[in-house]
This record gives structure tokens, sequence and C-alpha cells, in this order.
């Protein structure tokens, strides 16, 4: 889905078709380094640990060490490491802030928390469509990319016309774009 959504999101902000296919890539790619990580933590029900969310907080650079050797997805490397880093400065692995972030990178982050947020986890269950986009307006500006919120809404509303068949399977028939 992140790979999906993060491509539309692009195709609403007018991208060229080179970084369209480097976004969908990123998305599929961004958490390959979580292969690394040790599935109880991964799987964990409860609140993690500080020492075993320090260890989840190492997968945007073990993805980025596993994609690297390979010469096509160089494109895509900094969107994979910098995926989880917020406008405001506080988020991983290096602080960036702002404009330090690249664009692609700022995509895949955002539509990777709308994912996370609508999918069932180990200590969750999914949210619904509608609580997603409340905590991605309350968090744009500071720990999301406040254009790019807004260029993923604007997407997200057309979905339902432009990805009728995408909407059902991910989402169901009761869910529909806020």
């Amino acid at each position: 889905r992140v790979g999906f959504l993060a491509k539309i999101t692009g195709q609403h902000m007018g991208l060229p078709a080179r970084q369209l296919q480097e976004l969908e890539w990123a998305g599929l790619l961004h958490d390959v380094g979580k292969i690394g990580i040790p599935e109880h933590v991964l799987n964990k029900p409860g609140r993690l640990t500080d020492e075993e969310f320090a260890l989840i907080k190492e997968h945007p650079a073990r993805s980025f060490e596993v994609l690297r050797p390979v010469a096509s997805l160089e494109p895509v490397l900094d969107a994979v490491l910098y995926h989880h880093e917020n406008p405001d400065g506080t988020g991983y692995p290096c602080g960036l802030a702002v404009e330090e972030i690249p664009l692609l990178a700022r995509i895949i982050h955002v539509v990777d928390v709308f994912d996370a947020l609508t999918s069932t986890r180990s200590y969750r269950q999914a949210y619904r469509v509608e609580r997603a986009i409340d905590i991605l307006r309350k968090d744009a500006g500071t720990k999301l990319d406040r254009h790019i919120v807004d260029q993923f809404l604007r997407a997200w509303a057309q979905f339902p016309q432009s990805h009728p068949e995408q909407l059902q399977r991910w989402f169901g028939s009761k869910e529909q774009p806020a």
C-alpha cells in the first residue's frame, strides 16, 4: 500500500515519471531493514522498552545498507534512509528538519504513517480512515510535512473514483475518504 499510495500522491503533485517510479520502489522497500530486527520486538503486543525502540529505529539505516549495493536502487536510498525524519527535527536517524528532508522521504513518511494507522498491529487494531486522517492533520507541520499531508489528502479524496478496487480491497466497503 505504501508504494501505491506514495505513487498516486506523487502523481497528484505532478512529479515526473522517473520520480513516480522511485516513489513506488521506495514505498515497497522502505522497511526491508526490519528483516534484521528480532521478531519478538517487531510483534510485541505491548509498549516497547527504550532498548527495543532503539532497535526499531535502526531499520531505516539497515534498509539503506541492504539496498545500497544494488546500483539501480541508488535513486531511492535517501527516501528509504530518511522516511522517519520529522519537520520539527525530532525524527530519526539523523534529526533532519524541514527542507533538509528529501522530498521523496517526506512523501513516504506521510503515506507510511497513514498505512501504519490504518493497519492492524500487534499492539492495536487498525484505525478507521477518518481517525487516521485526523491524526495526519494534527501532526501536519510538526511530525509530518504540512504540504505533503495536504497533497496526500487531495489525492486520497480522488481515490474512490480513480482506484475503487484498491479502496475496496484495502479499506473495505464501509470506508470512504474523509
